[in-house]
């Protein structure tokens, strides 16, 4: 122990001044003899020296620092001239430069680089944008315009529209739920993005570019016409990026449907440009106002620039078709479709449709909360029912149980709607954020159904629902709120468990125990959709056995129940193909593990066991008080299929898939959406429509494979003997590759082993 005023200073060395070496060869041979999971650690190297090891000084992580025998002008400024005459190929190639850029973060945004490794470090837009602009006017390359009009008319105006561009994207995806870093990178870093002027100013410009290059003859058709195509892409796009909500009123596709077109001649000219290097620098760095050490330069080839474009301009014309609210089901099942989209839709169409799933308390402009709620509520466990119609307005006396009712439901409405929008919004996310967040809400709607079920306690007696008595059982009530919620929460239970798949977060020697898991989820949401339907049959009955009903209430109440009969069926035919699918894969992996053909994920793992990876898996799950998570003993045993012989497995596995093929093929039968017939007015969502067949398609081919690669193993089964090893060879394609049909459903590839000559 040192006294408290005495400090410890580190003794120098006395001795030859060190000389560095190259150590790589022996630390990449000492590196080779640890073992998978084994660490090394220096005692004697604390957290304080590896933070020193950070120097302010280093050129690696000090955007500002100046190396000796450099000068402050060299050192911030190019000697890139803004104003040299540039041909009309190098007009062509800087605009294309540009656009790579922008589609890389300002637009897309989907690969988290910030702007100062992408369009910041175009020389032109640093000139264009610092000083900062008060007019458009003064926004210019130089103080002394260029002799060029090519310059300082055609490359500023596309310049300036792209950087109006950015700030709309920017305004629209900065206001909603997003994650820096991952999403998109809201960091200006002290410049202006022309926010404060308006979108008509850069329509002139343009024009004016337009029309002064129409007017010359020296240049080259070919690259007129590629140059045009670039000024008229960039006034569509600012119209197109300029409509934002005002897209509920106007339904114009019209301007993404001109950048379309525009793309096409856009692609064919990329050729014709000459880029230029050296009029981006990571120089402009050291300018901006940042905390972050210096980032290499990010390039985006012009071929996935222009993909991610066409994809972005499909994506918003698409969006459109769902605008038409048709019912809670049908809306949701569109979301969802959209943002299942390979790849995902960039982050500008998933913040724009956050904003307009639900702004100012109405869905999709129109629909008020509170109606989405209820319609959601009547299409499953409360069709035609007083709790839904229980208004204060039609009834003023406190006493009376609808007015009773009509609070609750109020005070219901309040406390749920938020939640359940979000179970919507959500989807909005990226995909690895979409599940995390679904871990998070399942423990919220834990807790509302127990809240739900107390509100259902108390609307039991101001309703006076009788009972069901069962044969042998005591009463039993519908309890129709708590039941919704339940519903909610199977939901997400289901989806966490199925992005799993997708996100690849399971190893090979997890797939039949998850698939299980996955199979005992969709058995006990079907037994719960079987107690919702045995109260809406006997809400039914009593509705037809009361008298005094008038007959047009009586035909709006009939057809109440009939949607709620047919999204009961649907929901049933659907999670039982999940089921049934899920059942045939987990068969299928057993016998496969059984005989330790299935490629493992690694070499034997020291510091984990079964027990360890299914309390990791089932994190989420255990607060759950509802459904009970299965006890890892239990679970061991129904994930192995202990007792049962290969042969019953894959008799059983055989079983399963055909009931999932005739399944699927009846979900595919009952299409995307609840239609009704007397809405003739909306039209249906062509595109999302055929996103949504694709998807289910793409299972039942999975599901073909299924049953290829059982009859492959049972072959094996029956020419090995019983001591012998199968004969076969096991690969589980990866998600993204063309082998894996879908990405919640992990097909093996089993084939024969290649004899060795």
């Amino acid at each position: 122990m040192l006294p408290n005023n005495e400090v410890r200073v580190p003794r120098p060395r006395i001795g030859q001044p060190a000389v560095p070496r190259d150590i790589t060869a022996e630390f990449t041979a000492a590196a080779s003899k640890l073992n998978t999971g084994q660490l090394v650690k220096d005692e004697t190297f604390t957290l304080f020296e590896a933070v020193g090891a950070l120097e302010i000084m280093d050129s690696k992580m000090d955007s500002g620092y100046i190396a000796p025998g450099e000068n402050l002008e060299q050192a911030l400024e190019d000697d890139y001239d803004v104003r040299k005459p540039l041909t009309p190929e190098e007009i062509v190639g800087l605009m294309d430069q540009l656009l790579c850029h922008e589609v890389g973060d300002t637009v897309a945004w989907h690969k988290g680089h910030p702007l100062s490794q992408t369009l910041f470090t175009s020389i032109y837009l640093d000139r264009l944008l610092w000083p900062v602009p008060r007019t458009i006017e003064d926004a210019r390359f130089d103080r002394v315009p260029s002799e060029s009009p090519l310059v300082s008319l055609v490359l500023r105006a596309y310049c300036l529209s792209l950087v109006k561009a950015c700030d709309l994207v920017h305004a629209r995806v900065a206001t909603e739920y997003y994650y820096e870093e991952e999403d998109f990178v809201s960091q200006l870093y002290n410049r202006n993005l022309l926010s404060a002027i308006h979108i008509s100013r850069f329509h002139e410009l343009l024009d004016q570019a337009t029309a002064w290059l129409a007017e010359q003859a020296d240049i080259d058709q070919k690259l007129k016409d590629a140059i045009r195509c670039r000024l008229a892409f960039r006034h569509g796009f600012l119209s197109a990026l300029d409509q934002d909500l005002e897209v509920l009123e106007t339904r114009d596709t019209h301007n993404f449907e001109s950048c379309l077109s525009e793309l096409g001649p856009l692609t064919e000219s990329v050729s014709l440009g000459k880029p230029i290097p050296e009029a981006f620098s990571l120089k402009i760095q050291r300018k901006l106002a940042s905390t972050v050490p210096p980032r290499p330069m990010v390039n985006i080839s012009c071929d996935d620039a222009l993909a991610h474009l066409k994809r972005l301009c499909q994506d918003a014309i698409d969006m459109q078709q769902m605008l038409d609210y048709t019912g809670p089901s049908n809306f949701k099942t569109a979301v969802w479709t959209l943002l299942s989209r390979k790849p995902q839709p960039s982050i500008y169409i998933r913040c724009l449709l956050q904003a307009l799933i639900v702004s100012n308390y109405n869905i999709l402009g129109t629909v008020p909360v509170k109606d989405f709620l209820f319609g959601e509520l009547a299409e499953l466990v409360l069709p035609a029912s007083i709790l839904l119609e229980a208004n204060t307005d039609d009834v003023e006396v406190p006493s009376d149980p609808r007015f009773q009712i009509a609070l609750k439901m109020d005070g219901f409405m309040k406390r749920f709607s938020q939640p359940f929008v979000d179970t919507v919004r959500c989807a909005c996310l990226n995909r690895c954020r979409l599940r995390r967040t679904l871990c998070h809400t399942i423990l919220d709607w834990d807790n509302l159904q127990m809240e739900a079920e107390e509100l259902d306690l108390e609307l039991r007696t101001l309703s006076a629902e009788p009972p069901l008595q069962f044969q042998g059982g005591e009463p039993t009530w519908s309890f129709p709120l708590s039941s919704w919620a339940y519903h909610q929460k199977l939901v997400q239970f289901r989806l966490i468990l199925q992005m799993g798949f997708e996100l690849s977060i399971y190893a090979p020697e997890e797939l039949p125990g998850m698939y299980w898991y996955l199979s005992h989820i969709c058995s006990t949401h079907l037994g719960h959709i079987d107690r919702i339907r045995t109260f809406t049959v006997a809400a039914r009955k009593r509705d037809l056995m009361s008298a005094g009903s008038r007959s047009g209430n009586s035909a709006q109440k009939a057809s109440a129940f009939h949607r709620s009969f047919h999204a009961l069926d649907r929901l049933t035919t659907h999670i039982s193909a999940i089921d049934a699918f899920a059942i045939a894969l987990h068969a299928l992996y057993v016998v496969l593990t059984r005989h330790k053909i299935l490629p493992l994920a690694s070499s034997p793992q020291a510091y984990s066991t079964d027990r360890l990876r299914y309390e990791i898996r089932m994190k989420p799950f255990i607060p759950i008080t509802l459904p009970e998570l299965v006890p890892f003993e239990e679970y061991q045993r129904e994930a192995a299929l202990e007792g049962d012989s290969d042969t019953a497995i894959l008799e059983r596995a055989s079983k399963a898939v055909t009931e999932a093929r005739k399944a699927w093929e009846a979900t595919l039968a009952n299409g995307a959406f609840i239609e009704d017939p007397s809405d003739t007015a909306s039209a249906s969502p062509k595109a999302i429509k055929d996103d949504w067949n694709r998807d289910a398609k793409d299972t039942m081919r999975a599901c073909i494979g299924t049953s290829l690669a059982i009859e492959v193993v049972k072959k094996a089964l029956a020419a090995s003997g019983d001591d012998k090893p199968l004969n076969l060879e096991v690969k589980v394609p990866e998600v993204g590759n063309k082998a894996r049909w879908h990405d919640w459903w992990a097909v093996p590839q089993v084939s024969e082993k290649k004899s060795q000559a």
